[in-house]
This record gives C-alpha cells, structure tokens and sequence, in this order.
C-alpha cells in the first residue's frame, strides 16, 4: 500500500508542475535561418525580425493569426514564404528557412527555391 501511495505522489506532483511549465506567458514565433542565403528585412503580418543571418535565429513575441514571411535577399529582391506562417495565441511556433524551401518571388508570383535565389547571385 506504501508504494501506492507513494507512486500516486509522484504521479499527481509531476502532474502539478507539468501543468505549470506547460502554460507559456505570450505567443512567440522563432524564426531560424538554415539557409545559405542572408534574410534582410524579415516580417511576419506586424511584427519585424530584422535581418538573419547564416545559421541565426530570431524570436519575436506576436499576436496571433497568420501571415506569409516576407524577406529581400542581398538581390534587393522581396520574397515570402509560400505557405501561411500561423502562431496560436500562448504558443512558441518554430519556423525554418531551408535552402530547398519553395519560396514566392513578390514581383513575379514565380514560386523558385532558396538555392535558386543564391545560384542566381552566384551567376551575376
């Protein structure tokens, strides 16, 4: 019966602190650059994360919703992600930039990849 009880302590005080890490203050968005390519001007709906570089990442609290990335490249070009970023409200939401990621060209609607903006640079 002891080691019931004590099993049920256990239990119920790891429930107990469990619930209390489990509820985040704000909502976050954490945007991470596993690119080749430097990301300037990084927004996502009202919130700026600046410029990522190589490798970085950049954390945000947000308002909740959804919104595409949008980002210029060294080009001077505008780009965004070509899915819907959505942040659930008291949620920390990861995204990352990849070099194969489908992207959209904002001046063309042209959907290319990440690697294509970079072997682009490289051919001028």
């Amino acid at each position: 019966m002891k080691k019931f009880l004590l099993a049920y302590c256990i239990v119920m005080a790891s429930c107990y602190f469990g619930e209390i890490e489990a509820v985040p203050e704000a909502t976050k968005l954490s945007i991470q650059n596993n690119s080749s390519v430097q990301l300037i001007s990084v927004l996502w709906k009202d919130s700026e994360f600046g410029d990522i570089g190589l490798g970085r990442v950049s954390t945000k609290e947000v308002s909740d919703g959804h919104s595409y990335v949008y980002f210029n490249t060294s080009n001077s070009k505008q780009y965004r992600t070509r899915e819907l970023v959505v942040c659930k409200k008291y949620r920390h939401e990861p995204f990352r930039f990849a070099d194969e990621m489908l992207i959209i060209d904002t001046g063309t609607n042209e959907r290319i990849t990440l690697k294509e903006v970079i072997e682009a640079k490289d051919a001028n």
